[in-house]
């Protein structure tokens, strides 16, 4: 095997995360929209078409709603950890990028635990199987 043919393992997991940064910025532009307008829009203002039914417990009651809750909450932090910490190395802080970087991977770990236990208590029954 040629020596440019091989791709390090740093590579690969700098690439994944990339490819995530990026899923979560599509997610964000798309999906954080529609939740904002249902939920802070529609609702309030009788926008919404079955008016008897709160549109949060339609979001936490069905799992693929919850799923949808789940990847655009942690899509969207993982996002913007990922911009953070470039702008933060671009205002003089160059010399910590290697802590931000862990930092930020801790905020969006914890983000991601603190949002799961949040949908738990909000739908125990999730991980029932049907």
């Amino acid at each position: 095997m040629k020596s440019s043919q091989r791709v390090s393992v740093a590579a690969r997991v700098h690439a994944m995360l990339w490819g995530v940064f990026s899923l979560g910025g599509i997610i964000a532009a798309f999906l954080l929209p529609v939740l904002i307008y249902v939920n802070n829009l529609a609702y309030p203002l009788g926008l919404w078409p079955a008016t008897q039914i709160d549109p949060t417990s339609l979001l936490v009651t069905r799992r693929l709603s919850t799923l949808l809750i789940f990847l655009t909450v942690a899509g969207s932090l993982f996002h913007g950890m990922f911009r953070l910490i470039p702008t933060l190395g671009e205002l003089g802080l160059g010399r910590f990028k290697e802590k931000m970087a862990a930092m930020g991977y801790a905020i969006i770990g914890t983000g991601i635990v603190f949002l799961i236990i949040f949908l738990l208590s909000l739908n125990p029954n999730l991980l029932r199987l049907p």
